[in-house]
């Protein structure tokens, strides 16, 4: 029987950080484990106490991808394929937008394939000045389509196909000039600088924190004045709460 990974979680004031916990590794993650960090994410957002949740890894990368080993697609329908192969890696991007506070990466060293996907689904992703970013699935004759659901809502369509088409490997300069990566802070500072920017983002209300990523999330699918009719009500409601 499978038990849930426990991965580490600290508490830092208003936020919570998660240790994707398996440095050894690179910190890739089984599909079960996708499903529990899913799950673990999902709690922290429906906690009122925490502002802000960050994921980030301990060792040399980020996260090298998702660890495969002993999986076995033989025998499978498409239905079982799509629900059993696929489903923990769609529920972790679901998961990541649901949230209803800011998700940010703390990307210090590489990531490739699911973890560069992963660091871009999140809301925020800092990166060191070390790291490189990677899809190189069509490399192994692999659609990334999953990959590209997770970020394609924040990184442009001509920056996310080249990323897609070519597979290259490219540093966090890069990475930021294509959207991928909300900011690079030099390797050497990279922890201090994110933890600086966690604890000021931390200490904002949370009720302003859901607001902006609610309205971030809604506001591109609505015509411009039903855009602006949504914002004047949003934030009557956010500067109302008690």
């Amino acid at each position: 029987m499978s038990t849930a990974y426990d991965f580490p979680v600290r508490r830092d004031g208003a936020v919570a950080r998660i240790d994707l916990g398996r440095p050894e590794e690179g910190n890739m993650l089984t599909r079960g484990m996708v499903t529990d960090l899913s799950a673990l994410v999902t709690r922290l957002g429906a906690d009122a106490g925490v502002h802000l949740v960050a994921l980030e890894g301990r060792g040399a990368s980020f996260c090298l991808g998702r660890d495969g080993r002993g999986e076995n697609a033989a025998g499978m329908s498409p239905l079982d394929m799509k629900n059993k192969l696929y489903g923990p890696i769609l529920g972790a991007y679901a998961a990541m937008a649901a949230c209803p506070v800011p998700v940010v990466a703390l990307v210090h060293g590489d990531a490739i394939g699911f973890g560069a996907a992963l660091a871009g689904s999140c809301d925020i992703t800092l990166a060191s000045d070390a790291a490189h970013f990677a899809l190189p699935e069509i490399e192994h004759n692999i659609p990334p389509t999953l990959a590209i659901s997770g970020v394609m809502s924040k990184v442009p369509a001509k920056a996310l196909s080249y990323l897609v088409y070519s597979a290259e490997k490219i540093d966090a300069a890069e990475a930021h000039r294509l959207g991928f990566v909300s900011a690079v802070f030099p390797a050497a500072g990279f922890a201090a600088k994110s933890d600086a920017f966690l604890a000021k983002l931390g200490g904002r209300p949370r009720i302003v924190l859901e607001t902006i990523k609610r309205y971030q999330a809604k506001a591109p699918g609505l015509t411009p004045d039903m855009a602006a009719e949504f914002a004047g009500s949003i934030m009557a409601l956010a500067r109302t709460h008690k």
